[in-house]
């Protein structure tokens, strides 16, 4: 394309106008380096009219930009201004061309302004800068011409409010001064910055009467602690204490202190404030006692048989509810409490609950049908073998997580001084549960502590005591340093493992016997007691008295913990694989070891002599 483009010479000037927008390139498109077939006229250069414009109280058309003729050559004239930002401090940024919507004064849409300075920066209001080059469309010497009006530096606000780091309930169950001065109340935000996400929120014991709080942030409260100055805090725009939802305000613009209040039957409230629409929700929390997955896996309808797993705590000090449900097909389910089930039969299924977000969401937010106005309902793609769904219904949140378990994880601790990971728990359930006999000792003082890792060996698949969030129980407890510690002393432990429900328990052996035909099947005959042989790592005894009509091992003088052959056939002989409750054992002698760790075998076996 030449510098100039000749009409004839002879075209009225709207002719100019009219023909040249087929010829040049569009002015909307992307332009990513400045032009070269722009000239430049003696006399037409761009100026900066405003610095350091705040969207936030500019009107809808913004002039940020003069270019005057007044020293430019007789006749030429200027129209359709475009630039070229480049933003500052942005690594990698794409230059963006922006259209002025009149020329020549330079005036751009608010709007547009807006959604430049989000795209590079996001919303925080701090000044951004802008490295501008200023091109026009005109007519120079009776020709249309592609004008190049220099470069300009523009510094912009983006409109947002102003958005505090922290916030704080004052009042509730606490005393007002008090708690505005120790700020314990603090609302819960994520990693982002405030000005990504501005959703704040914060769960609050319901007093035993009305609850009355308010908000403040570090200056609110912070004016409270210092001058007695309530002003700062936020209440509700308009006045009614008993509003859950509305919007915010501070009282010094309001004139009034518009507290919040929830009546009197609550046990938890929940109160989400969104500080960028200036706008609060407040509800008061229930929890049921249990909750109920129906979808593909089971059926759609009133099946209360698939229950949410719970520990036994009030569901308020451990609200986390978790089921896990076997994978190997697309699947779509929801879930409810017993209410939404039952609500099921009168055709009415708003009252489940499905996902704030996308269905495939592995994780994020949830609420009932009727706020989410649809299904909503979670999806998996079947490719894990399970999966566990954990719903906290405290705070609304879930986490669906594929499960593909692998046949062993390993015990590492102060046994073998933290260097050896030989004695396992075996995958006996394909859910996830990991059982098996651990031998528990402290040669070096180091205190009686282990871990498990899912490679043995690496550190970086260790299973510790904060993985499993559904509770540690039995004679095991938290160490330190996430270590699990094993309190009934030195010895043997039979060890329960779900680490699809993230449940473990510990149980010190403190007997193994030998029960059978022989002594009528008594679990506690002190006089088959084994003996445990800590440098082989066995149970032993001599002078067994079992026979072929039928025998087993038995722990703690009881049935519930027991070993017998994995085998089909009773009495089995297969002594070299052995299983929790399995079949009676066959074989014949009188001396007898059991190697219950796995430490040199991936089976539980024993030796008959």
């Amino acid at each position: 394309m030449k510098k100039h483009i000749l009409f004839g010479g002879m075209l009225l000037l709207a002719a100019v106008f009219t023909g040249c927008t087929e010829d040049f390139k569009d002015w909307a498109d992307p332009i990513f380096n400045p032009e070269p077939n722009a000239i430049t006229i003696p006399g037409v250069t761009a100026t900066v009219v405003a610095q350091n414009v705040d969207l936030g109280k500019a009107d809808d058309a913004v002039r940020l930009i003069s270019v005057s003729t007044a020293s430019a050559p007789e006749g030429t004239i200027l129209d359709k201004m475009r630039i070229i930002v480049t933003p500052e401090g942005v690594e990698g940024a794409e230059p963006k061309t922006i259209p002025a919507i009149s020329t020549p004064d330079g005036t751009f849409s608010k709007e547009t302004l807006q959604e430049m300075i989000l795209e590079y920066y996001g919303r925080r209001p701090d000044v951004r800068t802008f490295n501008t080059h200023v091109y026009l469309d005109g007519v120079y010497q009776g020709q249309a011409a592609y004008i190049d009006a220099g470069t300009v530096q523009l510094t912009l606000i983006p409109e947002a409010p102003k958005i505090s780091q922290n916030y704080y309930i004052v009042g509730g169950t606490l005393d007002w001064a008090g708690s505005a001065a120790s700020k314990e109340q603090k609302f819960r935000h994520s990693d982002l910055d405030v000005y990504e996400d501005p959703i704040f929120s914060i769960i609050i014991d319901a007093a035993e009467g009305d609850t009355w709080f308010a908000i403040g942030d570090d200056e609110g409260c912070d004016a409270i602690t210092n001058d007695s100055d309530w002003s700062k805090l936020l209440g509700i725009v308009g006045g009614d204490n008993e509003a859950t939802s509305g919007s915010l305000d501070y009282r010094y613009n309001m004139g009034a202190d518009n507290s919040f209040k929830v009546p009197a039957g609550a046990k938890k409230i929940r109160v989400t404030i969104d500080m960028m629409e200036q706008t609060f929700k407040v509800e008061a929390v229930n929890i049921a006692d249990s909750y109920y997955l129906i979808g593909d896996m089971g059926t759609w309808g009133n099946d209360k048989s698939m229950k949410f797993s719970h520990s036994d705590k009030d569901v308020f000090d451990d609200p986390v509810f978790t089921y896990v449900f076997a994978g190997g097909k697309e699947m779509w389910f929801a879930f409810g409490d017993a209410a939404a089930l039952d609500a099921i039969d009168a055709g009415d299924w708003n009252q489940l609950f499905g996902t704030k977000g996308a269905s495939e969401d592995l994780s994020g937010s949830f609420d009932r049908r009727y706020n989410l106005g649809g299904d909503h309902s979670f999806h998996v793609d079947g490719s894990a073998k399970f999966y566990r769904f954990t719903i906290n219904p405290l705070d609304m949140t879930y986490e669906i997580t594929p499960l593909n378990f692998e046949p062993f994880i390993y015990f590492i601790g102060a046994t073998d001084g933290w260097a050896q990971a030989e004695q396992k728990l075996a995958l006996t359930d394909e859910s996830g549960i990991y059982t098996g006999y651990i031998y528990c000792a402290d040669p070096n003082g180091w205190g009686n502590e282990f871990k498990f890792q899912r490679v043995p060996g690496d550190w970086g698949t260790e299973i510790n005591f904060g993985t499993f969030t559904g509770g540690v129980s039995g004679d095991f407890a938290e160490g330190g340093g996430g270590n699990i510690k094993a309190t009934a002393g030195e010895g043997i432990y039979y060890i329960e493992a779900d680490m699809a429900t993230g449940t473990l328990k510990g149980t010190r052996i403190t007997n193994m016997n030998l029960v059978g035909d022989f002594n009528g099947w008594n679990p506690g005959d002190d006089a088959q007691q084994m003996t445990w042989n800590a440098a082989e790592y066995c149970y032993e005894i001599t002078g067994a008295r079992v026979n072929s009509n039928g025998w087993k091992f038995t722990a703690n003088n009881d049935w519930g913990i027991n070993l017998g052959g994995n085998d089909s056939v009773e009495p089995s002989m297969k002594i070299d694989d052995l299983a929790a409750n399995g079949k009676n054992l066959g074989a014949v002698g009188s001396t007898i070891k059991l190697y219950p760790t796995r430490k040199t075998s991936d089976k539980i076996y024993c030796t008959v002599e």
